[in-house]
C-alpha cells in the first residue's frame, strides 16, 4: 500500500502565548501543498516495526514521527502482536518549516487504518495524530486550515485560491527548539495576521491574500538567505512571498506557472528548488 505524504505552508503564523508546560501557543493559517514524501506500508510476519528511509541521516526508530506513529496506532488498536514494514522516499526538505516528519507520521496513520480496515474513526485518528506531534492532525486532515492551541486544533476555512508557489529552501536551516528560543527574546506582538488572512480567504481574493502573509518567525529570526531569496521572488514577479513555519524554506505565490518557473529559474544556486500549487491534501490521496 502507498500513500501521499503531503508538505505544508504558513499562509500566517501568530505567537499567542505560552503555556506552563513551555509549549507556545499559535493561530495559524496552515496550506496543504503538492510536494509529497512517498509512504508504502506492508504488513509482515514477524511482530513489530520496521522503518527504511531514504535518508540515511533520519532515524527509523522511536525518535522518528512516522515510527511513534504506528507504534501509537498499533497500541490503541490492541495489535501490538501485529508487524509492519514502513519505507519512506523523502522528497519534502529537512528543516524546512514544510511539516515534513508530521506528514510522514499523518500517512502511516491513515494507512495503517486502511489496511487494518478502518478500526477508527477520523476524529480518533485526529486524537492520536496530537499525541504524535503538534503538526500531525493538520497534516492528516489537510487543506486549509486555522489551527490553533500549539497547532493541533484544527478549524477548515475557505480554501486557498489556485496560484503556483516557487519554494526555495536554501542550505541554512535551524531546528524548531532553536527556533523558539531565539523568538522567547523578542517582545510579544499582538499585531495578529490570522484574522486578517481568514477574511481575504473568504472573498477568495489571491492578491490580497499574498499581500497579507505573516510569520512571526520570520520576523524575528532575520535570515540573510531568506531575505534574499524572498528579495528574488518579488523582482520576479511573486504577488507575496515569506518564510514558512520556524524555516527556513520561502515560497512566493504566483499567478502563473509561467511567471514562478521563470522565478526557479532566478534562483538556481540558492537552495533546493519546487513548484507546487495548494492542495487537499492526505484524506484525498
Amino acid at each position: 500500500m502507498k500513500r501521499k505524504a503531503y508538505a505544508k505552508i504558513n499562509l500566517t503564523l501568530d505567537i499567542t502565548g505560552r503555556r506552563e508546560d513551555g509549549f507556545h501557543t499559535l493561530d495559524t493559517v496552515m496550506q496543504t501543498v503538492s510536494l509529497w514524501d512517498d509512504v508504502e506500508l506492508e504488513r509482515k510476519a514477524e511482530p513489530g516495526i520496521l522503518l527504511r528511509c531514504s535518508k540515511e541521516y533520519l532515524p527509523t526508530d522511536r525518535r522518528n514521527t512516522a515510527y511513534r506513529a504506528a507504534q501509537f496506532f498499533l497500541e490503541r488498536c490492541g495489535l501490538e502482536k501485529e508487524g509492519v514494514s514502513l519505507s519512506i522516499h523523502k522528497r519534502i526538505p529537512g528543516r524546512a518549516g514544510m511539516g515534513g516528519g508530521s506528514a510522514d507520521a499523518a500517512a502511516v496513520l491513515l494507512g495503517l487504518n486502511e489496511m487494518f480496515d478502518r478500526k477508527l474513526e477520523l476524529s480518533q485518528l485526529l486524537e492520536l495524530a496530537a499525541k504524535v506531534g503538534a503538526d500531525v492532525p493538520f497534516c492528516l486532515h489537510g487543506g486549509t486550515c486555522r489551527c490553533t492551541g500549539i497547532g493541533e486544533v484544527l478549524e477548515p476555512v475557505a480554501a486557498m485560491p489556485a496560484c503556483y508557489l516557487a519554494i526555495c529552501k536554501p542550505p541554512a536551516g535551524m531546528s524548531t527548539p532553536r527556533a523558539y528560543a531565539l523568538l522567547d527574546g523578542y517582545p510579544q506582538t499582538r499585531n495578529y495576521g490570522t484574522p486578517r488572512m481568514l477574511a481575504a480567504l473568504e472573498k477568495g481574493d489571491l492578491r490580497r491574500v499574498a499581500s497579507l502573509l505573516q510569520n512571526r518567525f520570520d520576523e524575528t529570526m532575520r535570515l540573510g538567505p531568506v531575505r534574499q531569496i524572498k528579495g528574488i521572488m518579488r523582482a520576479t514577479g511573486a504577488l507575496g512571498a515569506m518564510m514558512t513555519g520556524s524555516g527556513s524554506a520561502v515560497y512566493g505565490i504566483f499567478d502563473s506557472k509561467e511567471r514562478a518557473e521563470a522565478c526557479l529559474k532566478a534562483l538556481e544556486g540558492r537552495g533546493k528548488l519546487y513548484l507546487a500549487q495548494p492542495c487537499a491534501g492526505t484524506l484525498e490521496a
